[in-house]
């Protein structure tokens, strides 16, 4: 390589890191401790890239973390629910036992009352459409995708034109 070319480079990773902290700067929408944070003592388009990088490892664990949480925390709301439907029923069994059809306490009132009876489904296909309630359609993106790639032309849909995107491996 020459000296011209060297320059070139050197100019061409001065521009792209102008151009990444200008797009940082959008990103943060006036967050300063992002914007310091992502750029903090990074002065040459490598160093802001490894910064990016570093960041988007700590953003998607932290959203990993947070699936495993919101999944423990329904796991743990449907032990809670399932817990109070048993207490109901033990004071529900209780009140029966003891003939009793309210008492009064300090925390509330409780009443027995009698339930209608209600459906239960032996096999579903077997039931007559007229109690089915109709659901709005889903689209299917990834069969307009295909459909669309394929060539075939559907009112209401276009191919984007695509563009790039990065594959980050892990060391």
């Amino acid at each position: 390589m020459n000296a011209h070319s060297d320059i070139a480079k050197v100019q061409r990773e001065l521009d792209a890191a102008k151009v990444l902290r200008e797009q940082i700067a959008d990103l943060a929408q006036g967050d300063e401790d992002f914007i310091r944070d992502t750029l903090e003592g990074e002065a040459d388009f490598e160093g802001i890239v490894r910064s990016l990088l570093a960041g988007i490892g700590e953003d998607e664990a932290m959203a990993d973390g947070i699936d495993v949480y919101v999944k423990e925390l329904a796991g743990r709301k449907d032990r809670l629910a399932s817990r109070a439907k048993l207490k109901r029923s033990l004071i529900c069994t209780a009140l029966e036992i003891a003939g009793r059809k309210t008492i009064e306490t300090d925390v509330g009132t409780v009443t027995l009352s009698a339930v209608k009876p209600k459906a239960i489904v032996i096999e579903e296909a077997d039931i007559p459409a007229e109690f089915f309630k109709p659901q709005p359609p889903k689209l299917d993106q990834a069969a307009l995708s295909a459909a669309l790639r394929d060539g075939r032309e559907v009112k209401g849909a276009n191919l984007s034109n695509g563009g790039t995107t990065i594959r980050i491996l892990r060391k």
